[in-house]
């Protein structure tokens, strides 16, 4: 497992990584470590999420419940079959989330700080406790502010812009969705992008059709309050940051694949009809 500028320890059969710096800030490596074993335990906080593989619990560190800092442990699960071969062949999920955080912030995008990271040998289990973003989901930002139009046609067209920082930086997100997008408002809207569990930073970030499948997976989703028009408002936002010589050729081309897309998973039952009629609309951009 890569260190990734890490300090070591062994605690209760699993092997800790400690990233230099992050535990000062937020706690000490034993008060870190307890927990991380706790939440392998399943007694750590509440759980957030249960995944195929996966377990999120959300907890405090320091101060009394309604003060201390708020940080994920993510209990991962080895995959069986295929699946598992893969994993061995690709490496630590758990050291990868933890150096594209780190490369994400070096670079000046906004991920979350990974306070440690590990793995238990006898199992194959691997585990990985980050600090919560004090922010909202796009999910949860457009439910609760997305009446207001100025300042969501404001928010889409940096989120479009975001992305293409993203993209120009060399990074491709693995799971670019609606739900792994942080939404930070102040002056000016904000944004993390979270859960890199297959985000890379590749060469093929200079080609166009890797960059316009992540504008597809933001694009999928059939959520309220989100018209044809305010997606068209990213891809534009996209488009002006990234410095696309022909905007409309390419804006077309995400609303082709995201129309293939959405046909393909309406066809297997996954989508209802008001997403394909959005893809109908799409195609006219």
């Amino acid at each position: 497992m890569r260190s990734v500028g890490a300090e070591r320890a062994e605690r209760d059969g699993w092997s800790l990584f400690f990233p230099r710096g992050a535990a000062g800030e937020f706690g000490s490596h034993e008060e870190l470590g307890a927990l991380a074993i706790d939440a392998a335990s399943g007694r750590c906080g509440r759980v957030m999420r249960r995944s195929r593989d996966a377990t999120t619990f959300l907890t405090r560190l320091r101060g009394d419940p309604g003060t201390g800092t708020e940080i994920f442990f993510k209990v991962i699960d080895p995959p069986g079959g295929w699946r598992g071969i893969k994993r061995r062949l690709r490496g630590s999920r758990a050291a990868h989330v933890a150096a594209i955080s780190e490369a994400l912030r070096r670079d000046g995008l906004q991920a979350p700080v990974v306070l440690l990271f590990g793995c238990e040998p006898a199992t194959g289990r691997e585990i990985i406790s980050t600090v919560r973003i004090a922010g909202r989901t796009l999910i949860r930002w457009l439910r609760q502010d997305g009446r207001m139009l100025e300042r969501k046609r404001a928010m889409l067209r940096a989120l479009g812009a975001e992305v293409a920082r993203l993209h120009r930086a060399g990074y491709l997100h693995g799971d670019l969705t609606p739900y792994n997008v942080m939404v930070m408002t102040g002056d000016a809207p904000r944004f993390a992008f979270i859960d890199h569990d297959r985000t890379r930073k590749s060469p093929a970030a200079r080609l166009l059709r890797p960059r316009m499948r992540n504008l597809v997976q933001l694009g999928r989703f059939d959520l309220a309050g989100l018209t044809i028009t305010d997606r068209m408002r990213v891809w534009r936002g996209y488009a002006g940051e990234f410095g696309l010589r022909n905007e409309r050729a390419a804006l077309r081309r995400v609303a082709r694949m995201l129309a293939a897309r959405i046909a393909r998973e309406g066809a297997s039952g996954k989508l209802h009809s008001a997403r394909l009629a959005a893809a109908d609309g799409m195609r006219e951009a």
